[in-house]
């Protein structure tokens, strides 16, 4: 008996072993899919600044970029190594701001099939953004549509909305939904990372819990208490997050009582195929962040100034740009390592690495 213990132990040993410790994710940020057929245009027309951004920005990097874009995508997740096992969506995939019940379910529907249509071999891991769920029936058509395409592309049917978890090779990748009802996104997310064996953990999020534009703009912002903690249970699990919304690059670390929390912001809405380098890159953290740009809501200048100084004063890494495309995320879990690689539009290397473990450290 004694002798058959070992070597059920060693066997399992062995298998454990076996197991993969090596994997990458796709990240993107915002896509913004938009057909001009998805809208009600004489209630877009109420609207002029949406009406401008659907008409001149998003239908048009649609139709000139949307296919050549997931062909790019395919190529990488064929090539990539280690394999690639998950493209994570952190929200704002469709432009939102139908116009009506009808056209919000159309648009939601449109959009489910052109990621499906992609061929994608590996599962679409979705967020909500607030464009996904804005409009009339924006909501009710997110759940009608993009829930069913999450259940699917899990495995999992006990999916019944926006916050869920999605693991593979000990790896685990939490959603998150800041807009749901009557949920506590904090408690959600303390117990899905706690009864996770996940060696590396990832929260996926549409808005950024940590600022790093002048606007300013991040989860619980005005809820402190509860973005405290919301800090403490990110920290304490040593979870990576990954946030998408203010349409930029941006990586940094911030330290809290309970260890550092990294953030890696992705933008994905491609307006040039060839814009590779960035005109600038910001890496000073503050009030400057605020201060470049005065004549965006000025009564609130500020108070962001302020805002931005008191975060300023846990912040030990930050760089920032407005370079389109995705992420590339290499994991060992073994060893509890993971590497970024960021790829600006259509580019061919990588623009940016970084040794995301070095700075959890």
């Amino acid at each position: 008996m004694k002798r058959f213990i070992i070597t059920i132990i060693i066997v399992l040993f062995i298998f454990s072993e076996a197991l993969p410790q090596k994997s990458s994710m796709i990240v993107l940020g915002d896509l913004h899919y938009d057909l001009l057929e998805d809208h009600d245009m004489e209630w877009l027309r109420t609207k002029p600044d949406d009406l401008r951004q659907v008409t001149k920005e998003y239908t048009v990097y649609t139709d000139k970029y949307w296919n050549d874009f997931m062909a790019v995508l395919l190529q990488k997740a064929e090539a990539v190594r280690p394999p690639l096992r998950a493209v994570v969506q952190l929200g704002d995939l469709s432009e939102g701001l139908a116009g009506s019940p009808e056209k919000a379910k159309q648009m939601a529907g449109n959009t489910m099939k052109a990621i499906e249509k992609v061929g994608m071999e590996v599962p679409w891991i979705l967020a909500k953004g607030n464009h996904d769920i804005t409009g009339p029936g924006a909501p009710e058509a997110f759940q009608e549509f993009y829930v069913p395409v999450i259940r699917e592309q899990t495995g999992n049917p006990e999916i019944q909305n926006a916050s869920y978890t999605y693991s593979f090779d000990n790896v685990s990748v939490t959603c998150i939904d800041p807009w749901e009802r009557g949920f506590s996104m904090v408690d959600f997310l303390d117990q899905e990372l706690t009864k996770s064996a996940a060696l590396v953990k990832f929260v996926a999020i549409h808005e950024p819990v940590i600022p790093v534009t002048e606007r300013c703009w991040h989860t619980m912002r005005r809820n402190p208490e509860q973005r405290v903690k919301l800090l403490e249970v990110i920290a304490r699990h040593k979870a990576i997050v990954l946030c998408a919304h203010l349409h930029r690059y941006s990586v940094v670390k911030r330290n809290t009582p309970w260890g550092p929390i990294v953030q890696v912001m992705v933008i994905s809405v491609i307006k040039d195929k060839d814009y590779q380098k960035p005109a600038k890159v910001i890496t000073q953290y503050g009030p400057s962040l605020a201060e470049a740009f005065p004549d965006w809501q000025p009564e609130t200048l500020e108070a962001r100034k302020a805002m931005l100084a008191e975060e300023a004063k846990y912040v030990t890494f930050y760089k920032q740009t407005d370079l389109p495309g995705y992420a590339v995320i290499k994991i060992n879990a073994k060893k509890r390592k993971v590497d970024l690689e960021y790829y600006a539009a259509f580019g061919a290397k990588p623009y940016d690495k970084l040794a995301i473990s070095n700075l959890m450290k």
